[in-house]
């Protein structure tokens, strides 16, 4: 049978239940905010996203006109056994034309990749810093499509107002 309860059993009983739905609320509310907290950094995502593509379809044109001139500019890799002599005896005359020593050349590869290929030459340099900046300024032009993939400066040791490089020089050619 059943008892009615008495009166500190009726305050138990309330107290007891009164903790449960605390507990539970708060462990309800934590999870909404979580949810919404995630909720929220998706939407950021997301905008951040849509931001991302209106840039770039605004800027469609313009990608569209340099790809025009990279297709008509771009060279064509003719002859994969000499490329690499090819841009080495340019680096050299460029080099000689503005006192560059080149010491130590090395011919590389040819690298495919999705977009170009590549062939590099590694050279070693010793000349004065404003010989060496107009050889650079010289090479990187946009229609020669040199580029420098590594390079590595310091000081002479032997002469401080010199400089040396080390410097891995490749020319980008079309894909194929």
């Amino acid at each position: 049978m059943i008892r009615s309860l008495n009166s500190r059993e009726r305050f138990m009983a309330l107290a007891v239940g009164s903790i449960l739905f605390v507990l539970a609320n708060l462990i309800g509310f934590s999870a909404i905010r979580s949810s919404q907290g995630q909720r929220s950094e998706a939407l950021k995502a997301k905008r951040a996203s849509r931001d991302e593509l209106r840039t770039l379809l605004a800027g469609r044109d313009l990608w569209a006109e340099r790809e025009q001139w990279l297709l008509k500019h771009q060279p064509r890799l003719e002859n994969r056994d000499r490329a690499a002599v090819a841009l080495l005896d340019e680096i050299k005359a460029a080099a000689r034309e503005r006192n560059v020593l080149l010491e130590n050349p090395q011919l590389g590869t040819i690298e495919e990749g999705p977009y170009r290929q590549s062939v590099s030459v590694n050279v070693e340099t010793r000349s004065s810093w404003e010989a060496l900046i107009t050889l650079l300024n010289t090479l990187e032009q946009p229609e020669k499509f040199l580029v420098l993939e590594t390079a590595n400066l310091q000081i002479d040791p032997s002469d401080p107002t010199r400089m040396r490089g080390r410097f891995r020089i490749a020319r980008w050619y079309a894909p194929q």
